[in-house]
């Protein structure tokens, strides 16, 4: 079962957005539990205890008192694993919330057409969250989540470096293109030669630079130039609704 929050200051609104919800979970005969909150200080007191927490969190952005990207980053501060989707007016918060890794946004007016894309793609997710890369160090096996996964560089042809979301590092044998047929092509990108990227981490581009979060830099080659912006518009796409 899936536990899901919807937090929006408008009561016509979160009726409209739950009512979407409950009908296309009863469509795929899936069972889900839906918690609404007013007021965001009300969800973030009920994520602050241990034992809390939702798979799927619907949450407004233009809110009175507090913005929902801030609200936002304080869940993420929990270090607790969701799946954010904002819920705005505006589409001009991409930049601003990309620190705080939403999944989606939905452009109100909500209805069903503009939800049930979003929705299908929320259980793909689900379905598919811990998808691990498994590897070998020695004689010893171990498995990464690919989720996880920022930034994969590869220096010496046959041997790869993997950064995750704690900054941590490992170093194993496996080649490039290989690792690249593994990872879901919606998600990871070639950028150069000897770098991969997932694109749900990127939090800035400027010229062939791509800032990734914690502030690492990659740099796109011309020859993918081309189609990284492709690859990238595609993902925006998918992630805004737009």
């Amino acid at each position: 079962m899936y536990k899901i929050a919807i937090c929006d200051d408008n009561v016509e609104q979160t009726g409209i957005t739950e009512k979407i919800i409950l009908d296309f979970f009863a469509t795929i005969d899936r069972k889900i539990e839906i918690d609404v909150f007013f007021k965001p200080e009300t969800l973030l007191n009920v994520m602050s205890e241990p034992k809390n927490n939702y798979q799927l969190i619907f949450l407004d952005i233009e809110m009175q008192g507090i913005n929902g990207i801030e609200v936002a980053k304080r869940l993420r501060a929990l270090e607790k694993e969701f799946l954010l989707v904002f819920i705005t007016g505006y589409d001009n918060y991409m930049l601003e919330s990309f620190e705080v890794l939403p999944f989606r946004y939905v452009l109100k007016p909500i209805d069903s057409e503009k939800m049930e894309p979003i929705l299908q793609q929320l259980v793909f997710e689900l379905d598919h969250h811990n998808q691990y890369l498994f590897y070998k160090i020695g004689k010893q096996h171990y498995q990464l989540r690919i989720r996880d996964i920022v930034v994969i560089s590869s220096e010496l042809g046959r041997k790869v470096k993997v950064r995750s979301v704690d900054e941590s590092e490992i170093e194993f044998y496996f080649k490039l293109k290989e690792l690249l047929k593994i990872l879901p092509s919606s998600y990871f990108f070639q950028v150069n030669r000897g770098v991969i990227i997932n694109l749900n981490y990127i939090t800035g581009i400027i010229g062939d630079q791509i800032t990734l979060i914690n502030e690492k830099v990659v740099y796109i080659s011309r020859r993918n130039r081309q189609d990284f912006k492709k690859a990238y518009t595609k993902f925006i796409e998918r992630c805004t609704g737009i």
